[in-house]
């Protein structure tokens, strides 16, 4: 009698260790079912939903946003004209790529608020197809590596791509720039300070200014503020291109 209670009491006891069992296993599918895995390595930003809130795989607004910013894309736009350069350097590049790895590319260098250059390494990956009617500009995306996430997405930042060297290069001032229905233009004056719209070619822009391949001649006078007052063929007046006037200042066109 006594061995076959205690064979019941052994029974009863393993049923009671496979009941267990079957419900932590219950217990883990239901923290499986509650355990939303990311599919991609990142960082979680602000989340758009309140522990306790009823969700489902169906519902418009997401759990959160992850973003990947250890390798972030940069677009750049250069002017048309600067392109073709550009492009030899990148076929050439392409060339080293398929010799030398992935980190091969044309390199670019970052420049921070401030101007100055950041310690980022980068590289163009690709330069777009059309050609923005608008500005003359076409897009090129840059790849940077962001280790100590010193960029995050939505800032502004300047790139400097090294294409060409230019000898007596003659540069204008960014804002002196217009464009419209007549192609790039900017103000200049005459000796006697009269003002006519003069059609430009440009190309990189380097320290908020552009190189100008054609359209000027060095020591032009470049009108770079007030070409929203100023008339074709009308005597202007001219103050330093440093005061705070609302008259037109001028630049002289530099040769650099």
């Amino acid at each position: 009698q006594a061995f076959d209670d205690a064979t019941t009491e052994r029974d009863l006891a393993a049923a009671d260790v496979a009941q267990a069992r079957a419900t932590h296993r219950r217990r883990q599918l239901d923290l499986a079912f509650a355990t939303v895995e990311a599919p991609i390595a990142g960082r979680i930003d602000q989340a758009l939903q309140t522990e306790g809130a009823l969700v489902a795989a169906t519902d418009a607004t997401p759990l959160a946003r992850i973003v990947q910013i250890d390798q972030v894309y940069v677009d750049v736009r250069q002017p048309a004209a600067a392109l073709a350069p550009l492009r030899r350097r990148l076929e050439i590049a392409g060339k080293g790529r398929a010799e030398e790895g992935a980190g091969a590319g044309v390199p670019v260098t970052v420049l921070g608020a401030d101007g100055a250059p950041l310690d980022l390494k980068a590289r163009v990956l690709f330069s777009g197809m059309s050609v923005d009617a608008g500005t003359g500009d076409v897009l090129m995306r840059v790849l940077v590596d962001n280790p100590r996430r010193e960029l995050l997405p939505g800032m502004f930042v300047r790139a400097r791509l090294s294409s060409s060297a230019y000898d007596q290069a003659l540069r204008v001032p960014q804002q002196a720039v217009q464009r419209g229905a007549m192609g790039t233009q900017v103000w200049v004056l005459s000796g006697t300070g009269e003002a006519r719209r003069v059609t430009v070619q440009l190309g990189e822009l380097v320290d908020r200014h552009y190189r100008v391949s054609t359209g000027l001649r060095a020591g032009d006078r470049v009108v770079v503020t007030g070409m929203d007052r100023l008339v074709e063929g009308v005597k202007t007046q001219v103050v330093a291109s440093e005061a705070a006037s609302p008259l037109a200042a001028a630049s002289t066109a530099a040769v650099r």
